[in-house]
């Protein structure tokens, strides 16, 4: 895979020196070379979106039938309300149902994916040169093979389907809300902005923390392979004060880096429960309004 290297800070004894960082050189290549993983994988992601598609029907119809419950209460036609809400609660079970088969199926499609991935890494590192193997650190090495890989299997069994899944909720949502009330729906739109742009900002400043987070760790491990297991030679060449001060920087800066990633990755979920909540009091008050104004 063609990488190209990039300065990021170097922690350790010399702090003021630069240390590359490698990065992608072609993003789309890359993605593309993941996505052939998925093609032994077909009907698992065939029936994923299945799935999710159903899942989401169910879970936007259920505010429908509710919809039409209060209606027929409304007019006392009380005669109707059993029979809704039985599809109310078929659609919620529904959903339910779906969204366990749908845990599961993503974790067994990322576990199988990331089987063969490893795989593939395992021969590559094999089949490198020694020259190759020398000029990388060991502990980088290992990083890719565990972090980088349970990361990929973390987006596959995690982000895929509520990616997918939030964008089928968006669509049908809306087509939902259009047809109770346009107004509504701007409005409720314009608190999506909201948080789109809230999103963006947080998200611009929590990815910079965890890709400085994963550049510590490898610096980390690979300390820990070179020197750790190389103690003889280090102590041969009276370095120990040298290794375990760098040691202290790095795993330092890695605890700092760490909290402040969690930090503001944990602050994500209140924040947008704060919009949300604002979003509701204001469809509540101009949804009143309208209804007062017939």
């Amino acid at each position: 895979m063609a990488r190209k290297r990039q300065e990021a800070p170097h922690f350790g004894p010399h702090r003021h020196m630069k240390a590359p960082v490698e990065h992608a050189m072609h993003r789309k290549a890359t993605c593309l070379r993941l996505l052939r993983y998925f093609r032994e994988e077909r009907w698992r992601v065939v029936l994923l979106t299945f799935i999710v598609a159903v899942s989401v029907a169910a879970g936007v119809s259920a505010p429908v039938f509710m919809s039409q419950a209060i209606d027929a209460i409304t007019a006392a036609a009380y005669e109707r309300v059993p029979g809704i809400l039985w599809w109310m609660f078929g659609a919620c079970a529904l959903y339910a149902v779906l969204l366990f088969f749908q845990g599961r199926l993503s974790a067994r499609l990322s576990q199988s994916i990331i089987l063969r991935l490893r795989k593939d890494l395992f021969e590559k590192i094999n089949g490198l040169p020694l020259a190759s193997i020398d000029r990388h650190p060991h502990g980088d090495l290992m990083s890719r093979m565990t972090n980088d890989a349970d990361n990929i299997a973390t987006v596959i069994s995690t982000s895929l389907g509520t990616l997918f899944a939030g964008i089928l909720s968006v669509i049908g949502t809306t087509a939902v809300m259009l047809s109770f009330s346009v107004p509504l729906t701007l409005l409720t739109w314009m608190t999506a902005v909201v948080t789109v742009v809230t999103t963006k900002c947080v998200a611009k400043k929590m990815g910079r923390y965890f890709r400085e987070r994963q550049e510590l760790l490898g610096q980390l491990n690979s300390m820990v392979e070179e020197k750790v297991t190389a103690v003889r030679t280090v102590k041969a060449y009276a370095r120990e004060r040298q290794v375990i001060a760098a040691f202290d920087q790095t795993a330092d800066s890695l605890t700092k880096t760490g909290i402040r990633a969690e930090s503001i990755g944990s602050s994500m979920g209140p924040l947008m429960n704060t919009i949300s909540n604002f979003s509701f009091v204001v469809v509540t008050v101009f949804g009143a309004y309208f209804a007062l104004e017939g």
